[in-house]
């Protein structure tokens, strides 16, 4: 009776350990320098400033990615790099004109390009000192599924950890039949203050994926970042859609 009861309490532990052990495990394989080709597009909306003196900027970008064993390379046509100089010009004529990531051809940097075509190995670090919440099944698409829920670390330096006051990482990861990741949903709430100064961050981000190549890659994602503080407020919105190239 007593070792029942003793195997009674610890299996939940065993449970929760064993997802994410399986889910670390599954990241690992899904890593390969296998060669791929994809258009980036990227739409982002922001609006930011003090008070009622609020700027908005909207913008449209693409990009075309490729990684593989020549490493990782992001390319942009003719007609982009006009357009990236024609905005260059336009905020220099105007410098309180909202900025345009066209203006640096910046919408895409090429460690979150990276991260797009192999998202398993940022995924994987991202589990690292995570604890798991709950292991249940759950419907995905309509269909039946594996759904973690997971508290994350936010990877705070010795700065930050000073100033916060209070925070909540909640990763949400979905997954197939095989253990591979189907889509992610991540809600992040913080609270920091310095000298007496607070300021707030939200963060809401989702991503799908699918396995090619050999590896996880983001198929769509999309980023909800809001923050305050000193009576200036930011929020942006950006959605990310990768359709990977044959030819």
């Amino acid at each position: 009776m007593k070792q029942l009861l003793l195997f009674l309490l610890a299996a939940p532990v065993l449970l929760f350990a064993d997802g994410l052990a399986d889910v670390r495990a599954t990241l690992q394989e899904l890593q390969s320098d296998h060669p791929l080709r994809a258009r980036v597009e990227i739409k982002t909306r922001r609006l930011g400033g003090e008070g009622d003196k609020q700027k908005q900027s909207q913008a449209i970008s693409a990009v075309i990615v490729e990684s593989g064993p020549q490493g990782l390379t992001l390319s942009w046509s003719p007609e982009q790099i006009k357009q990236s100089r024609k905005a260059a010009w336009a905020e220099s004529a105007n410098p309180d004109a909202p900025k345009s990531d066209l203006a640096t051809l910046k919408a895409l940097a090429a460690g979150e390009a990276l991260n797009l075509l192999d998202a398993a190995d940022p995924l994987h670090r991202g589990l690292e000192n995570a604890v798991l919440q709950e292991d249940k099944r759950d419907t995905y698409q309509g269909k039946s599924v594996r759904l973690l829920v997971i508290r994350v670390d936010l990877g705070l330096d010795e700065e930050e950890r000073k100033a916060l006051k209070s925070s909540e990482a909640i990763l949400k990861l979905w997954l197939d039949g095989d253990g591979v990741p189907l889509a992610m949903e991540r809600d992040i709430q913080a609270k920091f203050s310095k000298f007496l100064i607070g300021f707030r961050v939200q963060e809401h981000e989702t991503r799908e994926f699918q396995r090619a190549g050999g590896r996880l890659v983001v198929t769509r994602a999309s980023k909800d970042s809001s923050g305050s503080g000193l009576g200036h407020s930011e929020e942006s919105h950006t959605t990310t859609t990768v359709a990977l190239l044959t030819d």
